[in-house]
């Protein structure tokens, strides 16, 4: 058979090679985010200018959109060797697979992956911990009076719809509105972006340095990651012991931030429930007003001070942004969905055992 790159017009994918250049792209992206992140650090640390890193950071950002082109292709491919379709030339250079028409529909990949034509061209501003947010299809969802939530807000949503099952299997175990663990992470993602995770990674073999800078924070919602309330949160029994490099770890995934924001939220409530006054396990603003600005310790002192018959008010940014947003956490999960149920939670108790202490 003749070769078809003999053919100037011919348009089309040698595999497997092209999977390995798509693999090899996305590694260098990836080390060029990370190069970025180093010096970001470093320049910051040393008080100096960091648009070095910065510029950096926009060739990543660079090579990242290239990424999806090429993914994007390679999805297609792909996509017609799973229908049995499409037009394949074997050769002594290898097998090739000709690209449909743009203008013919784009098929349909495999369950669990978005189409390619659903992926943005148009990045939205997000914080770090949710830029993969990005290669989720955006819906173009609507506000109940029909005006489009932003891009960002859009962009959201779609990661909130991939992980709904965690939020509400965190929520119902921890007895609290699934609506807190989401305006946790959507004021972090959209209200307080970051370029990097700030701003060195825990363990990474920076000594002194990084046990101080790892007190910040990491992942969906940023949980820091040496504060107080972390160590409260495992100290009484909510989630296990951890080292503080395990627990970044943790936090650095989806899942693992998912189930520390909803444990540190579930102890929140439960700390005020022994008080007696006030019961906040659906008051979606009071438990992210508590999860941005306090600890249980701190709170347990604030509710014996407050006077009788004094109510909550709830008051920082992030509350305040959940208080104006009902429309993007309703979007998201209901408050209260019909399934969703709250059984009875016993107050946890301190784990027993040889846990490791954090440091």
């Amino acid at each position: 058979m003749t070769d078809p790159t003999a053919n100037p017009a011919f348009s089309g994918i040698k595999l497997p090679t092209f999977d390995d250049l798509v693999s090899n792209h996305a590694r260098a992206a990836s080390a060029l985010e990370q190069l970025a992140h180093d010096l970001w650090a470093e320049l910051n640390k040393l008080g100096i200018d960091t648009s070095p890193a910065m510029r950096i950071r926009m060739l990543a950002q660079r090579a990242r959109a290239h990424m999806t082109d090429l993914q994007s292709r390679q999805r297609q491919v792909h996509a017609l060797r799973w229908e049995g379709s499409g037009a394949q030339y074997c050769t002594v250079s290898g097998t090739f697979w000709e690209l449909r028409d743009p203008s013919l529909p784009t098929p349909s990949p495999r369950p669990g992956e978005p189409p390619p034509d659903l992926v943005p061209p148009d990045l939205a501003h997000l914080s770090y911990e949710l830029q993969s947010a990005n290669l989720l299809p955006r819906r173009g969802r609507l506000r109940p009076d029909g005006t489009p939530f932003s891009r960002e807000e859009d962009a959201v949503l779609s990661w909130m719809e991939v992980h709904r099952e965690t939020i509400l299997q965190e929520a119902r175990r921890w007895n609290i509105s699934p609506q807190a663990i989401v305006a946790a992470i959507g004021w972090e993602a959209i209200e307080n972006p970051q370029p990097f995770r700030h701003p060195i990674p825990a363990g990474s073999g920076w000594g002194k340095i990084h046990q101080r800078l790892a007190r910040w924070a990491t992942g969906p919602g940023k949980v820091h990651t040496d504060f107080p309330l972390v160590k409260q949160i495992e100290k009484r029994g909510y989630l296990p012991r951890r080292s503080l490099g395990d627990r970044e770890s943790i936090l650095s995934t989806d899942k693992g931030s998912i189930k520390y924001i909803a444990a540190i939220m579930g102890g929140f409530a439960d700390v005020t429930e022994r008080d007696g006054r006030y019961n906040i396990r659906n008051d979606v603003p009071m438990l992210t007003q508590l999860y941005q600005g306090s600890d249980l310790v701190k709170w347990e002192g604030d509710l014996r001070r407050k006077p009788t018959g004094e109510p909550l008010r709830p008051g920082n940014e992030m509350a305040v942004w959940a208080q104006k947003h009902p429309e993007f956490l309703a979007a998201a999960l209901e408050k209260q969905p019909g399934s969703f149920t709250f059984p009875p939670q016993p107050s946890p108790q301190p784990t027993p055992g040889t846990s490791p202490t954090p440091p």
